[in-house]
């Protein structure tokens, strides 16, 4: 068993999954996200970023944050105008 714990702690193969997102412009995917998703474009930004950490992929981990942060402000500005 413990045989099983060592090699689980080197890492699996998705960690080594190349970024995909990382390189997107971040405006016109939270446009995108906004208009497939409506009012979920953040629940749908957060889960692109959990699933991009859970594989490993830092890069495309920190592109959503920035989606949903992106998101996020145009809709707090929206709901100050």
């Amino acid at each position: 068993m413990r045989e099983i714990f060592e090699e689980y702690s080197r890492g699996c193969a998705a960690a080594a999954t190349p970024d995909i997102w990382s390189d997107r412009d971040v405006g016109d995917t939270s446009d995108a996200a906004r208009s497939l998703y409506g009012l979920n474009a953040k629940t749908a930004a957060a889960w692109c970023a959990l699933g991009a950490r859970s594989d490993g992929r830092a890069g495309d981990f920190s592109f959503w944050v920035r989606v949903f942060k992106h998101l996020n402000a145009e809709e707090t500005a929206a709901a100050r105008a």
